[in-house]
């Protein structure tokens, strides 16, 4: 039998809806399996700063950093100051976005299977904002060869793990952002030569 921590940020907004929906699914395979799960409810987001002062306390941070997983709904006007937190500590670079059409269920097409990986930790994730006066704000984009070798690499071997013979695309702008999407791109050609 198998066990499992769960930590479950309910979030704001339609965020208590989805998790409720979210958690109701795990406790029926905490019921009808030998797969077992231990579901710690955190307080984070928007209420918790109302009631703590701090959108994501020490003791949510706690519950989450002991758990072996971390279902989070959406987070209201307080995302960043949990959603980035998180982020950095756990070093969560890859936000991965399947989107498939199966069987049965009306969509446009009969054969959509795609994933999209995108890099989460740098570029105007990090938050570098500030006021040039009162009607304009700037935002700083970061981007490293580090991380695009890294969400390029995962990308690659997410396609690999699917079936060997899909293909990559890499989505930039280097045509108008010619430093950072020009060191992505490139980043992302390099590693390309490595998955023929």
């Amino acid at each position: 039998m198998a066990r499992y921590d769960i930590s479950l940020i309910k979030g704001d907004g339609i965020g208590p809806e989805q998790t409720a929906a979210a958690k109701k699914i795990l406790e029926t395979i905490n019921d009808n399996s030998q797969t077992k799960f231990d579901i710690h409810e955190v307080e984070s987001g928007d209420n918790a700063l109302a009631k703590f002062g701090k959108a994501l306390p020490e003791s949510a941070l706690d519950i989450i950093k002991k758990s072996q997983a971390c279902l989070k709904g959406p987070v209201g006007e307080t995302a960043a100051d949990v959603i980035i937190v998180l982020r950095r500590i756990f070093d969560l670079y890859a936000n991965v976005r399947p989107a498939k059409s199966y069987p049965n269920i009306p969509s446009i097409s009969s054969n959509v299977d795609l994933v999209t990986v995108r890099e989460n930790t740098e570029d105007v994730y990090l938050g570098w904002e500030f006021n040039t006066d009162e009607n304009t704000v700037v935002a700083l984009r970061v981007t490293s060869k580090q991380a695009s070798r890294r969400i390029a690499e995962y990308a690659f071997k997410t396609a690999m793990m699917r079936n060997n013979k899909l293909r990559v695309v890499a989505v930039h702008k280097a045509n108008v952002l010619r430093k950072g999407d020009g060191l992505f791109s490139a980043v992302c050609r390099s590693v390309a030569k490595n998955y023929p």
